[in-house]
């Protein structure tokens, strides 16, 4: 068994005003900074044996700040990074709904059916990033715990993948800006059961905004 931390980034300016920012490179504003501090002392007292990453800064970044003092190695993939959001990058929703009326909540909605005007559907998002994924977990055959840093809605489609869950059901799972996922995984066989143990824990962030 193998045991993998899927953690989202910290805050982003694009985050707080609600750009669309998907694979546009933004960076961690002092919030997602502090946030990913506090995800990280939460998180350290795990043994992180290998970590994945996003090529995109925000997830790198809360990657290299989680991992702390640790010499645990780093793996780069571009294909854990966020929805390609096509003609929405870097567009609000009130910007998205004048041009596109409608479309917006359909993506809400049925997810499994819609792709971004010259971007992606969450199944283009789902396949590169499971490839990245399972690739990424099958370099060994021990047990292992694993931190992987990414996106939000990469880590909807990767939570439907990992507990074979239709992806028209992505939107069921919230995931805070530092949100910590943990999963028990056994395989991906007819008769493995991977194990959802914790879902979108952000109490490390109600700790520094106050509200815990």
């Amino acid at each position: 068994m193998k045991t993998l931390y899927i953690v989202r980034h910290g805050e982003t300016d694009w985050n707080k005003m609600g750009k669309y920012q998907g694979i546009t490179d933004v960076p961690l504003n002092e919030n997602g900074l502090n946030q990913a501090k506090a995800c990280g002392q939460a998180l350290k007292d795990v043994k992180f044996d290998r970590i994945l990453s996003s090529d995109l800064s925000r997830a790198l970044v809360t990657a290299e700040v989680i991992r702390g003092e640790r010499t645990t190695p780093i793996t780069v993939d571009k294909r854990l990074r966020e929805l390609n959001f096509g003609d929405w990058e870097a567009m609000l929703f009130s910007d998205i709904e004048d041009r596109w009326p409608g479309l917006i909540d359909e993506m809400y909605l049925r997810p499994h059916l819609v792709k971004v005007p010259n971007g992606e559907s969450f199944k283009n998002l789902q396949d590169r990033a499971w490839e990245g994924l399972e690739e990424f977990i099958n370099v060994n055959n021990e047990e292992e715990t694993l931190l992987i840093a990414c996106h939000g809605g990469t880590i909807r489609t990767l939570l439907c993948k990992l507990l074979d869950i239709s992806i028209s059901h992505c939107w069921n799972f919230s995931q805070g800006n530092t949100a910590i996922n943990r999963i028990f995984y056994n395989g991906m066989g007819e008769f493995d059961h991977n194990i959802l143990n914790l879902l979108n824990d952000t109490a490390h962030v109600d700790i520094l905004q106050g509200h815990a």
